[in-house]
C-alpha cells in the first residue's frame, strides 16, 4: 500500500479509537462530565501521528528548515546571542539571512537538539507542540465567553482549519504554524489587561507579544491591528476607558521595544537586500480557491504536482451563513450578538483584503505591501471563524449540532493529516553532508536577503569558490589561522610590491576589515567581483581580519531592547515585593 494511502487507514483506525474511548468512558461514568479540554487535546494528537515517521515530507520545506536550523544552531552555539550573518548561505557566500529571518523557530529548534533530538525531530516535536497548544489557548480564549461547548468548537475549528494543516504537513512552513498559537494568546491576554489589569498581565501580554513578532513578523503585523480593535470593543465602562487602553498600549510598546533588536534593522537595512520592502508582487487566491479544494472531490488540499489549496474549509462557509442568519433572525442575545459583530466584521475586512478587489489598497497602504501573499490572511480568518463557530454552538445549544458540526470538522479533513510521501532515507547525517558541501553548490543559497551588491547570477555560474580567500594578483602565501560565522583570520605573505585578495564573502554593512589590528578599506563593487568583499596588501607579512559587527542601528536596537527587559524585570520584582509587605 503506498504510503500516503496508509496513513488514511491508521488515521481512521485512531480516530475510531478515540471514539471508543468516548463511549467507553460514557458507560462507566454516565453522570460524570466530560473535561471537554482534555478531549481537545487528545483528538489535536490526531493530526500529528504523521510525524512519528522516519524522514522527511517529499515536497514542502521541512529539510530547507533543518538545514536553517543547522546554521543557526552552529552559530548560536559559537556565543552569538543573536545570530545575523549566515555564512554558508548564497553557494558559501554567506548572507544577512538570521537578520531578517524568523527567530524564535530556529532557536527552539536549536534548543531541542542540544536536548539530543535530531534536527528533524526537534521541528517535528516544535510543530506538534505549537498545534496542540494552539487548540488549548483557542478553548481558554472562547470559555469565559461563551461557555465549554463554544470553546472547544472553536478549538476545533482552530485545530482543523484547512490552511492550518496545509501550512503543517504540506508547505511545513515552521513560523506561520508556530504563530497559530499567538493569536488567541494575546486576544486572551489583552482581555485580561482590560477586565483585570495586573502586573502580571501587563508583563505576560509584553512577552507574548515579543515571542509573536520573533515568531513570524509578517503575521504578528497582520494581527496588530486587530489586536488593537478588540482591545478597544472590551472597553465598556467610558470613566476607565481611557486609563485601562493606557495600560494596554503601554504593555503592547514595551512587547514592541523589547523585541526592537529584531525589527529596527530589519525596517532600516532591508534596503540593502535584493528583497527590500515593498519590491515585490501581491499574490491573490481567487473567490472559487476559498470555496472548494480541486483534489479528491475537493478533500485534499494539495494537488499531484504540490500544488495548494486555500479553501477556507465547507463547515467554516456554513458557520459563517448560519452565524447571519441567526443575527437577521435576532437570536443573539445581547453579548453574544455584540461579540458576532466584531467577529464578522473582522471576517469580512479579510475576506476583503484576500480577495483581488482589494488590489488597489495592497499597493497604497504604507507596509501592506510588505505581507507578499494576501492568502496569509487565512490565518487570523480562521481564527475569527473559528471565534463565530462556537457562537453558533451556543446560540443554537443543541447537543446533535454540537456533535455533528465538531465531527463534520475534524472527519472531512482526515486525508490531509499528513497523509502524503515521506523519503525515510532523509535523516541529520544527510542533511549534514549536504550543509557541509554547500559552498560547493552553485544551485543554493539564493536567499532573499542576498545584498543588493551581489549579482545572483554571475557570482553563482562565474566564481569558483574553492577557497575562503583567494589570490587575484600579485605574490602572496595565504594561510587561514581562525574562521567562525562572524571573524575571518588569515596570516598573509605578500611577496610582490602588493597583491589583490578576494575574500570569498558577500558584504553587507557590519563586515570591517582589520591589517596589522588597523581598521583597513576594502571593495565590494568592482566589476569582476560584484558584492564580493576584495583588498589590497601591502608587501611583508600581514595579519589580516575580517569581522562582522553591529551597525550604529543594531547597537541602538540592541540597547532599547536590553533596557526594556531591566526595566520590565525591576517593575516586575517591585509589585512583587510590594504584594509581599501588603
Amino acid at each position: 500500500m503506498l504510503d500516503p494511502y496508509r496513513m488514511v487507514v491508521v488515521n481512521i483506525i485512531l480516530s475510531f479509537i478515540v471514539l471508543m474511548g468516548i463511549f467507553i468512558y460514557r458507560f462507566i461514568y454516565p453522570k460524570k462530565k466530560i473535561n471537554l479540554l482534555i478531549l481537545l487535546i487528545i483528538i489535536s494528537l490526531l493530526p500529528l501521528f504523521s510525524m512519528l515517521r522516519a524522514g522527511t515530507y517529499q515536497s514542502g520545506d521541512l529539510s530547507l528548515h533543518a538545514i536553517r536550523t543547522m546554521s543557526f544552531s552552529q552559530i548560536l552555539f559559537q556565543e552569538h546571542i543573536i545570530p545575523r550573518w549566515t555564512p554558508e548561505f548564497y553557494a558559501g557566500f554567506g548572507d544577512p539571512y538570521f537578520s531578517f529571518a524568523y527567530f524564535l523557530p530556529y532557536l527552539l529548534g536549536s534548543i531541542f537538539h542540544f536536548m539530543g533530538l535530531s534536527f528533524l525531530a526537534s521541528l517535528k516535536l516544535l510543530m506538534a507542540i505549537s498545534f496542540v497548544l494552539s487548540g488549548v489557548f483557542m478553548y481558554l480564549f472562547v470559555k469565559d465567553d461563551l461557555g465549554e461547548k463554544a470553546a472547544f468548537t472553536a478549538g476545533i475549528f482552530y485545530l482543523f482549519a484547512p490552511f492550518h494543516l496545509v501550512n503543517m504537513h504540506f508547505q511545513v512552513t515552521i513560523a506561520m504554524t508556530l504563530s497559530y498559537m499567538f493569536l488567541p494568546i494575546n486576544l486572551l491576554l489583552t482581555k485580561k489587561i482590560i477586565l483585570n489589569p495586573k502586573p502580571k498581565w501587563l508583563i505576560s501580554f509584553s512577552i507574548s507579544e515579543i515571542l509573536f513578532i520573533l515568531t513570524h513578523q509578517v503575521i504578528s503585523l497582520i494581527f496588530l491591528p486587530i489586536n488593537i480593535l478588540y482591545a478597544l470593543y472590551l472597553v465598556k465602562d467610558k470613566n476607565q476607558k481611557v486609563n485601562k487602553l493606557l495600560k494596554f498600549f503601554t504593555s503592547l510598546f514595551f512587547g514592541l521595544l523589547l523585541s526592537a533588536f529584531y525589527w529596527l534593522p530589519i525596517l532600516i537595512e532591508s534596503k540593502y537586500t535584493q528583497d527590500a520592502l515593498g519590491k515585490h508582487d501581491i499574490l491573490f487566491p481567487s473567490l472559487i480557491d476559498l470555496m472548494y479544494s480541486p483534489w479528491r472531490y475537493g478533500l485534499l488540499f494539495q494537488g499531484p504536482m504540490g500544488e495548494l489549496s486555500y479553501i477556507i474549509g465547507y463547515t467554516q462557509i456554513f458557520v459563517i451563513i448560519l452565524s447571519l442568519y441567526l443575527f437577521f433572525k435576532k437570536r443573539f442575545d445581547k453579548k453574544t450578538k455584540n461579540l458576532f459583530l466584531f467577529f464578522i466584521f473582522i471576517t469580512t475586512i479579510l475576506l476583503f483584503f484576500i480577495l483581488p478587489i482589494s488590489k488597489p489598497l495592497w499597493y497604497t497602504l504604507p507596509l501592506l505591501k510588505e505581507i507578499q501573499f494576501s492568502t496569509r490572511l487565512l490565518v487570523p480568518l480562521s481564527f475569527s471563524i473559528a471565534v463565530l463557530a462556537g457562537i453558533t454552538v451556543i446560540t443554537i445549544n443543541k447537543k446533535w449540532y454540537f456533535i455533528l458540526l465538531c465531527s463534520l470538522t475534524i472527519f472531512y479533513t482526515i486525508l490531509n493529516w499528513g497523509n502524503r510521501t515521506t523519503i525515510s532515507t532523509i535523516n541529520d547525517d544527510v542533511l549534514t553532508r549536504q550543509f557541509v558541501i554547500w559552498p560547493s553548490l552553485k544551485t543554493v543559497g539564493l536567499e532573499p536577503a542576498s545584498p543588493i551588491w551581489a549579482n545572483l547570477n554571475k557570482n553563482i555560474s562565474n566564481i569558483s569558490r574553492t577557497q575562503d580567500a583567494e589570490l587575484l594578483s600579485g605574490e602572496a602565501d595565504i594561510k587561514n589561522t581562525f574562521r567562525s560565522s562572524t571573524r575571518h583570520e588569515y596570516v598573509i605573505d605578500v611577496n610582490s610590491d602588493f597583491a589583490r585578495i578576494r575574500e570569498n564573502t558577500l558584504y553587507f554593512p557590519g563586515w570591517i576589515l582589520k591589517v596589522n589590528n588597523n581598521q583597513s578599506t576594502f571593495d565590494y563593487q568592482s566589476q569582476d567581483n560584484m558584492g564580493i568583499i576584495t583588498f589590497i596588501l601591502n608587501k611583508g607579512i600581514n595579519k589580516v581580519e575580517l569581522l562582522f559587527v553591529d551597525t550604529p542601528v543594531r547597537k541602538i536596537a540592541n540597547f532599547i531592547s536590553f533596557i526594556t527587559a531591566i526595566s520590565l524585570f525591576t517593575y516586575f520584582i517591585k509589585k512583587l515585593y510590594l504584594k509581599k509587605l501588603s
